[in-house]
């Protein structure tokens, strides 16, 4: 054989092995946009109990979002003798995003909390979970919580100028967005972002908690797949006040993601470490510690909001 044949021969073995490596690239590509809706989300469907089990009222919420979808969520209405909002004015409201296997129903009691501190709540599915419809995906999630917050602020018991976002573990990445989004232009005409941000259990970013968490055998699969959860590169944008809540011994996200995604927030934030405190029992096990911070921190925001008015006339 000549040496012209040979090199013949070995270039169309290198294209061959080329086109293999990638095709099966390809391959994990496509299969990683099959299963990775599956590996991310663990929706709960079943609602067994309702503010009613704790003789909240409350009015059953069904939302159009823009994709066809309907997400469902509980609006509990405050306590208008409680709290510290003038009898004059409209109570601040908590518009909570929840954690990743569960839905609003075990978040009920941070509702009844909120409600005897004289705030409002609206609890809310993502789609595909609780009564929603649809399924979840990570942009399918983030057009739920501007849909979520354009209702809010489109009702008569609201005040727009004060809803305050708070999201649990993967709500926290929907929370930042809504934060993270230019007033009129970037959460899809939701209004800009909201008056303050409370992060719950959060993380940087689905990559960086796969590996600071130890997910070794999904970490790899992480590169293949389209979902980021980024709430790094939003925070430089957090332009309201912040609160972050992360339990020391969370054992699902590591404390410091917490603290590092903390440490990325130009606007006024604190962080408020609970210790003991795991991934799933915070409200559980330390809703003294963690209330207590959360209504202080609502507190100074409608403070801070009066002395604005005073100074400068009412945003309402």
């Amino acid at each position: 054989m000549s040496w012209e044949a040979g090199l013949s021969q070995g270039l169309r073995t290198i294209l061959t092995i080329a086109g293999v490596l990638v095709a099966g690239v390809l391959g994990l590509k496509v299969l990683m946009l099959i299963v990775e809706p599956r590996l991310t989300f663990m929706p709960i469907s079943d609602l067994p109990i309702t503010p009613a089990r704790f003789d909240l009222p409350y009015e059953d919420v069904e939302i159009p979002v823009e994709d066809g979808v309907r997400i469902h969520g509980w609006f509990i209405p405050a306590d208008r003798t409680r709290g510290a909002a003038p009898s004059d004015t409209l109570p601040p409201t908590l518009l909570f995003f929840h954690g990743n296997a569960e839905n609003i129903a075990p978040n009920v009691p941070l509702a009844l909390l909120a409600r005897e501190a004289g705030f409002s709540t609206f609890l809310v599915d993502y789609r595909g979970y609780g009564g929603s419809t649809g399924s979840p995906s990570e942009r399918g999630i983030y057009r739920d919580g501007e849909a979520a917050l354009r209702y809010l602020r489109g009702r008569e018991d609201v005040d727009p100028g004060r809803i305050i976002v708070w999201g649990r573990s993967i709500g926290s990445c929907v929370a930042v967005r809504l934060a993270a989004a230019p007033a009129g232009s970037g959460a899809r005409g939701s209004g800009g972002p909201p008056a303050g941000l409370i992060l719950e259990s959060p993380f940087t970013s689905a990559r960086e908690l796969l590996r600071e968490g130890g997910y070794w055998l999904l970490y790899p699969l992480s590169f293949l797949g389209t979902y980021r959860f980024d709430q790094a590169s939003l925070a430089h944008r957090i332009e309201v006040p912040t609160l972050v809540i992360h339990g020391s011994d969370d054992e699902v996200v590591p404390y410091r993601l917490g603290r590092a995604l903390y440490e990325k927030i130009p606007a006024r934030v604190e962080f408020l470490t609970i210790e003991g405190g795991g991934h799933n029992d915070l409200m559980a096990r330390h809703a003294g510690a963690m209330w207590s911070g959360v209504r202080r921190f609502v507190e100074s925001l409608l403070t801070d909001a009066t002395r604005r008015d005073t100074r400068g006339g009412s945003s309402r």
